[in-house]
């Protein structure tokens, strides 16, 4: 039994580092950044063959990591729970620390995801042009105010 849960976590371990790194490689596109994670899957970041510490990553790479680790995992449990598709993805503020380029990536990566609903909660008005509806939430005296565009 033993060796069985092992195999099973040394395959699963595999297809979610090589998720990682596609959906990596979909919002970073530096070739000398790697990326992968390790048995326990904690990730590991090399720069030119050199590991990095994750705090010397720019704002825009850390952020790049959380999210491709999170689609990662999704692609992985959707892939197990025979699917292949999440009906909804909600995503808060996932473009912070991005460049301009980044966020123009963010499309073809949540086309990626194949989900029916993506509901993208952020201040960046570049990502209006991939949303269906649009809702703006505003602050007046206190209250949250929610409007159609």
């Amino acid at each position: 039994m033993e060796l069985i849960e092992k195999q099973v976590m040394v395959q699963t371990n595999a297809r979610f580092s090589e998720q990682f790194q596609r959906f990596f490689s979909s919002l970073v596109d530096d070739p000398d950044l790697r990326v992968r994670v390790m048995e326990d899957f904690s990730p590991i970041f090399e720069r030119q063959g050199y590991s990095q510490e994750f705090d010397s990553l720019s704002g825009g790479e850390r952020t790049s990591i959380a999210l491709a680790y999170r689609f990662a995992l999704n692609a992985i449990v959707q892939e197990d729970i025979g699917s292949g598709t999440g009906d909804l993805v909600i995503l808060d503020e996932p473009t912070d620390g991005f460049s301009k380029e980044q966020i123009q990536k963010m499309r073809d990566v949540i086309e990626e995801l194949h989900s029916r609903q993506v509901i993208l909660v952020s201040h960046e008005e570049e990502l209006e042009s991939m949303a269906d509806k649009i809702m703006r939430v505003e602050k007046v005296n206190g209250t949250s105010r929610v409007s159609p565009v």
